[in-house]
């Protein structure tokens, strides 16, 4: 199978090139796409700098809506697998061949453990990470990546699976692929959508990648504004009903503080 990075990017952003290195640096190199609906001289440049194709998606910028563009250009291009990077954050040397051995004709999605970069430092042992290691224990049984209930069930406590993290196989996965009703829980409202389908969730229990916190971020600026809370109740409505949804939401809200600066 094909593999492919898909640099997702918006704007000019300082820790680009330190994403752009880091996929260079693959112990198992793949081609890099770098796609943008904010086209600009540098990214321009920064694109030819590091041999990677550049898109430039035509539609407004919007997280749906530029997670679909590059899924759509890695599949015009032939690829098979693509890893959604985002612009920000670190891969490790290690997690290209990784996603390439998980690949499978069964596979749905392959993703690792995460660390946290927070400035010069590299976390791996947080409050919230602990929790979404827990929530993946399932994941862990080989037998129940394939089995609709668990991967189901896996999601009903939170979203323990961290998109930048993860690798796609576009040959089982339809595209478009992310609906755009949603703009922070997109993912884990995807991650739901694509448990009810026959085919693997591959979890590797490794960190094999490290999300950038940042102020700029928008996972930190959005909790900041305490916008996410609608959009995770809408997710537990999904598996419970109203009070436990109320319930969870509160406690979820309150576990993601460790996401801030």
């Amino acid at each position: 199978m094909k593999h492919c990075f898909a640099v997702c990017a918006y704007k000019d952003s300082p820790y680009l090139t330190e994403c752009l290195d880091s996929l260079k640096a693959q112990e198992s190199p793949s081609p890099i796409l770098l796609c943008t609906a904010t086209p600009s001289a540098y990214l321009e440049e920064t694109a030819r700098a590091y041999d990677a194709e550049y898109h430039v998606n035509p539609d407004h910028p919007g997280i749906g809506s530029d997670w679909n563009f590059a899924l759509a250009c890695a599949k015009a291009a032939g690829y098979d697998l693509v890893t959604l990077c985002h612009q920000d954050d670190l891969y490790l040397p290690s997690y290209g061949a990784a996603a390439k051995k998980a690949a499978c004709p069964e596979l749905l999605i392959y993703f690792s453990d995460y660390g946290e970069q927070r400035g010069t430092e590299t976390v791996t042992k947080t409050r919230l990470l602990r929790i979404k290691r827990l929530l993946l224990w399932r994941m862990r049984v080989k037998a129940f990546q394939t089995s609709r209930f668990m991967k189901h069930r896996t999601l009903a406590m939170g979203d323990p699976i961290c998109c930048p993290a993860v690798t796609f196989n576009l040959n089982r996965l339809p595209v478009p692929l992310f609906l755009t009703d949603m703009t922070t829980s997109l993912d884990w409202q995807t991650w739901e959508r694509v448990s009810l389908m026959d085919g693997r969730f591959a979890y590797d229990p490794e960190v094999r990648m490290l999300h950038r916190i940042h102020v700029g971020s928008t996972t930190t600026q959005v909790l900041e504004k305490g916008g996410r809370q609608p959009e995770d109740y809408a997710m537990f409505r999904k598996f419970w009903c109203t009070p436990i949804a109320k319930l969870l939401t509160r406690w979820y809200s309150t576990s993601e503080k460790s996401n801030k600066v």
